[in-house]
């Protein structure tokens, strides 16, 4: 895995992933020490809502691991309705003002990194990464020009059956078709992720062909007004405080602000930091769409450090994208079968695939965790 650290403009600024099945997955206790990849630092903060003991969020960009710090220096500073305003989720007219008011309460480095950035400072950090600009400048304004009078339906829909209906009569046509073989051809694929450690292996046999089966499982059996992300894929924006990704919920932030959770945050390679860990000393691991950054042989090396330094018992969850990395590839883990279909099924980030499993040692299985997703197939 790379660790170039030149500096670049973060990639992600806002969540892509669903927290809630990773929560369900985990099931986070009060003393647990936690390893997560930081992304976006959305999931980092929504695994801090559990309170655990220590989180240990680990990114080899230090942009992304500033914004972490930005994020949470926001959510601990500053009203609910404020932090929305500046996150730029609800209009304002003083970001910077804010900002300036966070800076002694975040590293050095970190407020030197986001005062070489105004505009995205004032623009509303959480939409100002380069995978986030690419939906607010090119797809959300595209999928408004042509299918505009189809959206708007699909965000008074009351139920799943009239959103399914206008989707499959109004929008999945020969446009909608060609726009994601275009958008999710392996060329555009590299241009989206314009990023030296995002590794375009693809797994599946098309990935537009794969993308829109997803797409058609999600407006079937997912409000659009209710699913932060697609929200975001198709207007640029969150429409309403009920399409909010969990770590901005009220009760996330709530939760948050009451936690007492030790967080160490580490810039460089997730494989290095794990080796200079002892064993047996992890009790969760929360790695994101690892698979999107790294190769197949290192992932099997990433994936025997994690066996090796989790606590017998350990939870392991990541998502696979295009990319098909089977957690079962390393002898030590116990893939739980239910548990990870349940959650291709229900996750509101349609595009991922789970693979969650513990580590082999405790006998008793992740299963009971599937008691919190029963009705997911109905």
């Amino acid at each position: 895995m790379s660790t170039d650290t030149q500096e670049k403009w973060i990639l992600y600024s806002t969540s892509d992933e669903d927290s809630n099945s990773e929560l369900l997955a985990l099931r986070i206790a009060h003393g647990d020490t936690i390893v997560s990849v930081t992304g976006s630092g959305c999931r980092t903060l929504s695994l801090l809502s559990q309170n655990p003991r220590t989180i240990i969020s680990v990114d080899y960009s230090p942009g992304q691991n500033y914004l972490l710090q930005l994020k949470l220096a926001a959510i601990r500073a500053l009203s609910y309705d404020r932090l929305l305003e500046f996150f730029g989720v609800d209009p304002c007219q003083n970001r910077w003002e804010i900002f300036e008011s966070l800076r002694k309460q975040i590293p050095p480095e970190a407020a030197d990194y986001f005062g070489r950035h105004r505009q995205a400072i004032e623009q509303g950090i959480l939409f100002a990464g380069r995978h986030e600009q690419f939906y607010v400048k090119s797809v959300a304004p595209a999928m408004h020009l042509l299918f505009g009078r189809a959206l708007k339906r699909i965000y008074r829909c009351t139920s799943i059956e009239e959103q399914r209906a206008i989707y499959k009569t109004r929008i999945d046509g020969k446009i909608w078709r060609w726009l994601i073989r275009k958008g999710f051809s392996e060329r555009s694929l590299r241009k989206v992720f314009n990023d030296q450690n995002y590794r375009c292996e693809i797994d599946v046999p098309s990935a537009s062909d794969y993308m829109l089966e997803r797409l058609e499982h999600t407006f079937s059996h997912h409000l659009a007004k209710e699913n932060h992300w697609i929200s975001f894929m198709l207007n640029g924006k969150y429409p309403s405080r009920s399409c909010l990704p969990h770590f901005l919920l009220k009760e996330s932030y709530d939760a948050i602000r009451r936690s007492t959770t030790e967080l160490k945050v580490v810039t460089g390679a997730l494989d290095s930091y794990l080796e200079g860990l002892p064993s047996g000393s992890v009790d969760k691991f929360a790695l994101s769409d690892i698979t999107s950054c790294i190769g197949r042989d290192e992932f099997k090396v990433l994936l025997s450090e994690v066996a090796r330094t989790g606590k017998p018992g350990a939870r392991v969850c990541y998502r696979n994208f295009l990319a098909k990395y089977p957690v079962s590839a390393n002898t030590a883990m116990q893939r739980d079968d239910l548990l990870c279909a349940a959650l291709d099924w229900s996750d509101l980030a349609f595009a991922y695939s789970f693979e969650v499993a513990s580590i082999v040692g405790n006998r008793t299985p992740v299963r009971e965790a599937v008691g919190a997703a029963q009705g997911v197939f109905s």
